[in-house]
């Protein structure tokens, strides 16, 4: 179904000397220009959002293209091009000081020490990076904006096409080397990870690992940029490699790379809207706390998780949060619940929280419950996929709500 877009014109400066199509926005309050444009860093894989958001909401065109920055042009992944419709000064100043692009650890480094107003990646905060900003006394706001998962995979040519949770998990902690093993040619396997504190590489540590010991494999060595997989894959029939999704599908679309379904269920855009596929993720927007609130930065930290601003996450490629069912909840007394999910803790924003929590799977079994003792609750490592959660109050009221876990 076409997504229906509210347009508003913005007063267009003289100095800015810019024109395009009509720029976007919920309501003349946003007030977002090139002149006060934020300062917007993040992840290699979230550069196409950033890119057509700031087209979006500054009235430019744009197009995909592949990067010119590649020599085989077919290979190399796609990219957001907008048409920059302003003065040269304008655009430079756009590109060389309001859209910066330092990955998803470098961006979480820049935003702790002050040197960027908002960040849009991958993952949420690493240990590392939780660490850095307490050394520094600083503490981040960060909400889910879009849902995205980690796909494995493998050479086109090897005949595997799906893996079980527990046998991911023994791959990489070395207890299976070779491909016979899980239905595969017989030849010793070759699992790669990615260096420390990438996007993808925190993600496979604390989402798929979850706390167990990972075997002593090599980093990428062919260098540690998002397109170091695909490489390393499309001459190895022997590897397995990982990528966020997003990257995969939408920005690479490699015909000689292919993803591996996982426990049964493929690596497709809609098992990743339903939840069914197991490694699900969130990709992340975040600003310091001590932001002035009427800020442009914060400004367009709300805008992201608004009708309009889930739009054009949709727009982008990426499965927006919203349609994803998991937040958002109404109850009778005209008390909002937001339920945000991640790392398997279940957050329960609201002025007054419940005091029971209970969770059904989808075929009316209750799998979990507990007392509501912290906005935090912890949920159970082997919980995943479509439940329903249960809320209940003191007063017999009792609230409900579909969620990805």
């Amino acid at each position: 179904m076409k997504k229906q877009f509210i347009f508003i014109i913005f007063s267009i400066l003289p100095i800015l000397a810019c024109r395009g199509q009509e720029a976007l926005g919920t309501d003349p309050d946003l007030n977002i220009t090139i002149s006060n444009f934020p300062v917007l860093d993040g992840s290699e894989s979230t550069s196409p959002l950033r890119l057509i958001l700031m087209s979006r909401l500054l009235g430019f065109n744009y197009e995909w293209q592949h990067s010119q920055f590649i020599q085989r042009q077919e290979d190399a992944p796609k990219q957001v091009v907008p048409d920059y419709t302003c003065d040269e000064e304008t655009r430079r100043d756009l590109l060389l000081n309001r859209l910066l692009n330092n990955n998803t650890h470098g961006s979480f480094v820049n935003l702790i020490d002050d040197k960027v107003d908002i960040i849009i990646t991958a993952r949420s905060i690493s240990r590392d990076e939780k660490a850095y900003a307490e050394e520094q006394g600083v503490t981040l706001l960060e909400k889910p904006i879009a849902r995205d998962a980690l796909t494995f995979m493998v050479n086109a040519e090897n005949p595997v096409t799906n893996l079980s949770v527990d046998q991911i998990h023994d791959i990489y902690m070395g207890n299976i080397q070779n491909w016979s093993e899980v239905g595969g040619l017989d030849c010793v396997m070759k699992p790669y990870v990615r260096n420390r504190n990438s996007g993808s590489q925190e993600k496979f540590e604390t989402m798929v690992m979850d706390g167990l010991t990972i075997a002593d494999f090599p980093e990428m060595r062919i260098g540690t940029t998002m397109m170091s997989p695909y490489y390393q894959l499309e001459d190895d029939t022997a590897g397995i490699a990982f990528s966020p999704f997003y990257y995969y599908k939408v920005m690479v679309d490699s015909k000689k790379v292919r993803a591996v379904g996982v426990n049964g269920v493929e690596m497709t855009k809609e098992n990743v809207m339903n939840g069914s596929y197991p490694y699900t993720s969130k990709v992340y927007t975040a600003v310091r706390s001590d932001i002035d609130k009427t800020s442009a930065a914060y400004r367009l930290f709300e805008f992201l998780s608004s009708e309009t601003g889930q739009a054009i996450v949709d727009e982008s490629g990426y499965v927006p949060l919203k349609d994803a069912s998991s937040t958002g909840m109404q109850a009778s007394s005209n008390e909002i619940f937001e339920l945000i999910y991640d790392n398997h803790i279940l957050m329960i924003l609201s002025s007054d929280l419940p005091e029971r929590l209970e969770i059904y799977n989808l075929e009316g079994k209750k799998v979990f419950e507990s007392a509501v003792l912290s906005c935090d609750v912890q949920i159970p490592v082997g919980l995943r996929g479509m439940h329903v959660v249960y809320l209940s109050q003191g007063d017999g009221g009792v609230f409900a709500k579909k969620i990805v876990l």
